[in-house]
């Protein structure tokens, strides 16, 4: 299997990138093409043992920053890691991009070298989400921070195709996010989505849910827009992050607590990995002709290395011709189901 990590993505790049890149090689043994400029990217090879590593650079001089206009920036800097790795994608010489990168200059380089798959409005990204009866799929997440009712619908569609291929379900419950589960709750956005759901609906569609039914695993497949999505995220990192803090500081200012910590820790061993997203740490843009993943900007070595083993896995799992054949299909029904209403 053959990879093309953009390795100036991200807040700590190269240097996490490339370690990331060579731990995940060494155990795989697959190749992994790292794409950016090619004086620091062999900077940081040199202090890595890389015999028997197939580990190529291609250089691409004209890195896009994380502040930087996306749309701009990529179409401007021709030779961007982005373009030129998806560009190997594309050419066929490797099965899947993957990125650390700023998400909306992903987005647009996702659009201009591989295309939405015909009759995708928009490319959602995706990603499992953890909630207390295991996993549903979340979208989107930082994509498209200004988005219309009808990409939503689309999306509910999208990512129903790839929870039955994720989760293996066969009829995942799908549901719009808004801020009560009654129905009509939400913003504009989200009352327009409900109806032209009602009028459209093909799936396992069981309305809207909020935070808490979200969490509680109420509903396989989470919709919403990206710009909601990001915050739901990242909302919900920091808040797992700052109650195991609070908590970790009472234990610790109590010596009665440290006693009961010894018994508990097989416990919070158990709770740490349930609310572990390392194995899912990237997310997939979806209704792309072309396999794109996306990583958290903050990423270090080890999320590197679980990001290309996520990105491995969609590759293994023919994930792109999978739910590029079923998209196509839903949408030539769709096509039908309209011509029939007219």
């Amino acid at each position: 299997m053959k990879l093309v990590l953009d390795a100036m993505g991200g807040d700590f790049a190269p240097e996490e990138t490339v370690a990331g890149a060579v731990e995940f090689t060494r155990d795989f043994g697959h190749t992994v093409f790292l794409v950016g400029d090619e004086k620091a990217i062999s900077h940081e090879l040199a202090k890595h043992d890389t015999a028997q590593l197939d580990l190529p650079v291609i250089h691409a001089p004209d890195a896009v920053e994380m502040d930087e206009q996306p749309a701009m920036a990529v179409r401007r800097k021709k030779n961007n890691p982005m373009v030129v790795g998806m560009k190997l994608v594309k050419e066929g010489r490797a099965d899947a991009f993957c990125s650390v990168g700023n998400t909306g200059a992903v987005l647009t380089a996702g659009h201009m070298v591989f295309r939405r798959i015909r009759g995708v409005h928009r490319a959602v990204l995706t990603t499992p989400f953890p909630n207390y009866r295991g996993l549903h799929v979340f979208g989107d997440v930082g994509a498209n921070t200004d988005c219309r009712p009808e990409w939503l619908v689309q999306w509910a569609h999208m990512l129903s195709i790839y929870a039955k291929v994720l989760l293996n379900i066969d009829n995942p419950r799908v549901a719009f996010l808004a801020n009560g589960e009654e129905s009509g709750k939400g913003n504009q956005l989200i009352k327009t989505a409900q109806v032209m759901m009602a009028e459209r609906n093909q799936l396992n569609y069981i309305g809207v849910v909020e935070p808490k039914e979200m969490m509680a695993g109420k509903a396989d497949v989470v919709v919403t827009d990206g710009f909601t999505g990001n915050i739901v995220v990242k909302q919900s990192e920091a808040v797992a992050k700052f109650i195991f803090q609070i908590l970790k500081e009472e234990i610790l200012s109590r010596k009665r607590a440290k006693v009961g910590v010894a018994l508990a820790r097989p416990a919070f061993k158990a709770t740490l990995e349930r609310l572990d997203d390392r194995e899912y740490g990237a997310g997939l843009l979806l209704g792309l002709n072309g396999l794109v993943t996306i990583a958290h900007g903050r990423s270090k070595r080890e999320n590197i290395y679980f990001a290309l083993k996520a990105t491995s896995q969609l590759v293994e799992a023919d994930m792109l011709e999978k739910t590029r054949h079923k998209i196509e299909t839903l949408l030539r029904l769709q096509s039908q189901l309209q011509e029939e209403w007219t």
